[in-house]
């Protein structure tokens, strides 16, 4: 079952739970007739448009499988030839689906209608991410920043039920989507996505962090070495940064000021940045 948009309080609503239902048993037809009556008691609402959203995600799942000579985005089974070369492709249609289209369709005219709830953005997010549309995905994440701004971060999710502390939640969603794209080496658009949230939130640690690492990962050391020591201004008591100070300093035969910054991780209750600082230590 695929199901984008789900928290306790929605949970309790009787049109979810037959929604729901319905959903696992996967019966497009029956799930159609009872979202038009559930639009019709409840006029369009933004769980309403989240269900269509859901409805026309199930039905694509049914669509064929795309066979190209090109490799498709998102993911893909390779046709291989006798030497291991991929000769042809397995994948999915992505925004060449009839019922993707439909869904985007959807959600954005619920996202318009409804800017607050970002449950619906970031259902949108994931669809285009697993569809490998990282640009269309970015695009959507640029504009929930902007409405951040706009809001304040009062945010709404699933049954219209507040988000307590809004920022803590978008930069934790963030952080998410930032792995994803680091962790598949789509480094360009990891520092897009950073860049982005920067320019937002220019004192952000984890993204400042981010910024540094992918820095440091590209061969920009000594520019990463900035954007830590900025962070440590921020929050000197953040240990990955003073790890990442230290460890550039020594990398770059500053050994003053890696001492500096080791010696202030052997108190680390953190018992790997602990023993690390102590292996530098004796080298230096």
């Amino acid at each position: 079952m695929l199901l984008l948009f789900v928290t306790p309080l929605f949970a309790q609503d009787k049109h979810y739970k037959d929604f729901v239902q319905l959903l696992n048993n996967s019966d497009t037809a029956t799930i159609a007739s009872y979202i038009k009556k559930w639009e019709n008691e409840k006029g369009k609402t933004a769980d309403v448009y989240a269900a269509w959203f859901n409805y026309y995600i199930l039905k694509k799942r049914s669509e064929p499988i795309l066979f190209t000579s090109s490799q498709p985005k998102g993911e893909s089974l390779a046709v291989v030839d006798s030497t291991g070369n991929a000769v042809a492709y397995f994948g999915d249609l992505g925004m060449h689906s009839v019922n993707l289209n439909l869904a985007i369709k959807t959600i954005d005219e619920g996202i318009q209608k409804y800017p607050d709830r970002v449950d619906l953005a970031f259902g949108k997010t994931r669809i285009l991410f697993s569809c490998g549309e990282y640009d269309m995905a970015l695009k959507e994440l640029h504009r929930v920043l902007d409405r951040s701004v706009e809001n304040n971060n009062r945010w709404k999710w699933s049954g219209d039920e507040a988000i307590q502390d809004g920022m803590t939640m978008l930069t934790d969603s963030y952080q998410q989507y930032f792995a994803e794209l680091y962790d598949d080496k789509l480094d360009s658009l990891a520092m897009a996505l950073v860049d982005d949230f920067l320019a937002h939130y220019p004192k952000s640690v984890y993204f400042l962090n981010n910024k540094g690492a992918l820095l440091a990962m590209s061969g920009n050391e000594k520019e990463a070495l900035g954007f830590f020591e900025k962070i440590h201004v921020i929050d000197p008591s953040d240990e990955i940064v003073i790890s990442n100070i230290a460890f550039l300093n020594k990398k770059f035969g500053n050994k003053k000021e890696a001492k500096k910054y080791y010696k202030k991780l052997l108190g680390s209750k953190n018992e790997e940045l602990k023993s690390a600082a102590e292996e530098a230590l004796k080298d230096l």
